[in-house]
């Protein structure tokens, strides 16, 4: 008896091996959502979310407090895990100052977006080495005054292809 490989198996092995300009596209706008989620403090996809609407002072900066999808430190990264590498994570809470405070995660109070058009970006490769590959972007304004040059980093970790930056797409 000949026994062949599944075909949709030897498919997502395949896949998970190589990045695809298309999967280059989806996880950079997956990264632009997870990041803005994460600087609001709440998942609008989250239907019963409840959020406290006080802000705290903590080490000289206004905090809100996240909603309850983002209330612990867990939950934060569950979230972040599937799209950003752990190094990713833990250099993003640091850098954007996210803490938990008195039991539950807060986010310095900002501005929320930014006026740039990623769904319409272009992008080339420009560094292939191991597991990672580094692709140049060129992200339009949404004002359509012009365009800025962003590079980001996808680095495999446990077999899935992830930003190695919190704030790349932003």
């Amino acid at each position: 008896m000949l026994f062949l490989p599944n075909s949709s198996t030897a498919m997502k092995n395949q896949q998970s091996t190589e990045l695809t300009k298309k999967q280059v596209m989806i996880k950079t706008l997956q990264a632009r959502e997870h990041f803005w989620n994460t600087m609001m403090g709440h998942n609008p996809k989250i239907k019963h979310s409840t959020c406290q609407t006080e802000t705290v002072e903590h080490n000289h900066l206004s905090y809100v407090y996240m909603c309850s999808e983002f209330s612990t430190k867990e939950k934060m990264t569950k979230y972040l895990a599937p799209i950003f590498t752990k190094k990713a994570i833990k250099e993003g809470f640091e850098k954007y100052k996210i803490v938990s405070y008195k039991g539950k995660m807060i986010v310095p109070i900002g501005d929320g977006s930014n006026l740039l058009g990623w769904e319409k970006s272009s992008f080339k490769l420009i560094s292939k080495k191991g597991n990672t590959r580094t692709y140049e972007f060129t992200v339009p304004s949404l004002d359509g005054t012009g365009s800025i040059k962003r590079i980001i980093t996808f680095v495999k970790e446990n077999h899935k292809w992830k930003v190695n930056q919190l704030d790349a797409v932003m």
